[in-house]
């Protein structure tokens, strides 16, 4: 197993080193993004990245009109948000929950939890932080990784596709292109949307 990566270090200096990486990234990757998919620590960073965007943060990274949150921990992490400050000790997840998070993120989402996962409870936990109604949570028998049974990843894709179109509609004189790739024995989804 392994190796693994975390999103917070001791230092909890990360706020001034993740939003121009992401920046950067999301430019030499041609900007053109709808969506927002974390894993683990990463579902915290993207639901924060969510609710900067929703709340109009100076700095909030525009482009995500969803968000796809995998076997996530709590709690949320925020940029420069008070909601979700980051600190030292905001490296270490929570299994309490804070009622201030109960439903604060009205953006589009979908929430897979593994039933194995020992992580599962932070999860529950994460997606508490959505709205009702703006949330489908997908429960899969797994652990602590991406859905890997054919039919899981199959229903998890056919949600994604779903939150597209339901965003393409929100674009005015969008137009969603989806073109599959075949690498090795993964297929490979890639979704533009050209205004």
């Amino acid at each position: 197993m392994g190796p693994y990566r975390r999103w917070i270090s001791e230092a909890g200096d990360e706020e001034g080193k993740v939003r121009p990486l992401l920046r950067q990234t999301m430019a030499e990757d041609g900007g053109n993004f709808v969506g927002v998919l974390g894993f683990s620590q990463g579902a915290r960073l993207a639901l924060g990245l969510l609710h900067e965007k929703q709340e109009g943060h100076p700095e909030a990274l525009n482009a995500f009109g969803f968000g796809v949150f995998v076997c996530g921990t709590y709690p949320p992490l925020g940029m420069g948000s008070e909601m979700f400050p980051v600190t030292p000790t905001a490296q270490f997840e929570s299994q309490y929950w804070d009622e201030k998070h109960e439903g604060i993120i009205g953006v589009p989402s979908v929430h897979v939890i593994g039933d194995r996962d020992p992580f599962s409870h932070k999860s529950r936990l994460l997606a508490r932080c959505s709205k009702p109604g703006s949330a489908t949570v997908m429960e899969f028998s797994m652990g602590h990784h991406l859905p890997t049974l054919p039919v899981d990843t199959q229903r998890l894709a056919d949600k994604m596709v779903g939150l597209l179109h339901d965003h393409q509609r929100e674009v005015e004189g969008g137009k969603v292109e989806m073109m599959f790739k075949r690498s090795s024995q993964i297929e490979v989804m890639e979704i533009a949307v050209q205004a």
